[in-house]
């Protein structure tokens, strides 16, 4: 008969002969994964081979690449995906991106831009966004036109690309181009240019034709709301640029000078 003691060391050998085993299951797992990988990194299965690029319009695929900085022959393990990141988010151009792997080769990177809605003619041409965040002339046209704002060539302000418009003034007309164009697009697309003079009082050009439309000193966003009502009563029949000059500097009235036939 078996005595106890016999019993127990047999129970704590078994115990002891279990988890040495798993151990060297667990060892030998991880030895096949570290050889599996060292053996990919020899043979350049991990290496860079296929860059992504969407949700960029106004930069080319090639303006992405030169900023994001990434070499082809580059292990895709090794690569610092938030500094990618953040050299791209330093693009004026660029509000957001996101870069993330697809193994075994693939990097792909989601850009969100910056969405210009008009120009501003200081000493330099610039683009602006509905966030009045001002943004450098891009390399390629934008294959639209939009609206300028004029009269502050002279402004004594630094505009720098990738920061707010420092002219309150400016800044409140880019905010009212925002709000023409979600609130009246048909408007938003007949403006040309908009001129401040130092007295305040503002003049729209329209694109066809260049019809000057007198604003004032009155509200600007109340004179295009009314201008957009006028626009509406037209009913498509005639347009902004059929009269030879539109004057909303009265209250609650417009006079209109139709073109001589």
């Amino acid at each position: 008969m078996k005595k106890p003691q016999d019993q127990q060391i047999k129970t704590i050998l078994r115990r002891t002969g279990q988890v040495s085993l798993i151990i060297l299951i667990v060892s030998v797992f991880g030895l096949l994964i570290h050889g599996s990988n060292s053996w990919c990194n020899y043979i350049e299965l991990f290496d860079v081979v296929n860059i992504q690029t969407t949700g960029n319009r106004i930069l080319s695929d090639q303006d992405i690449l030169q900023i994001a900085y990434i070499r082809i022959d580059t292990s895709i393990n090794s690569i610092n995906l938030s500094e990618i990141q953040d050299r791209l988010e330093k693009n004026p151009f660029i509000k957001a991106a996101a870069v993330s792997r697809e193994f075994p080769n693939t990097l792909n990177i989601l850009i969100c831009e910056r969405v210009p809605i008009c120009y501003i003619n200081h000493s330099n041409l610039f683009l602006v966004d509905a966030e009045g965040i001002i943004l450098p002339l891009p390399g390629k046209p934008l294959g639209t036109n939009l609206p300028v704002i004029s009269g502050f060539e002279h402004d004594s302000l630094s505009y720098h690309p990738g920061y707010y418009v420092p002219n309150k003034h400016v800044l409140d007309i880019v905010n009212i181009i925002r709000s023409t164009l979600l609130s009246t697009p048909d408007l938003y697309s007949e403006i040309s240019e908009i001129h401040s003079w130092k007295d305040g009082s503002c003049i729209l050009y329209t694109i066809k034709s260049g019809t000057p439309l007198f604003l004032g000193t009155r509200d600007l966003s109340d004179q295009l709301n009314i201008l957009a009502h006028f626009q509406n009563r037209l009913q498509g029949k005639r347009n902004l640029s059929d009269y030879q000059y539109l004057d909303l500097r009265w209250a609650k009235q417009i006079v209109a000078k139709e073109r001589s036939s």
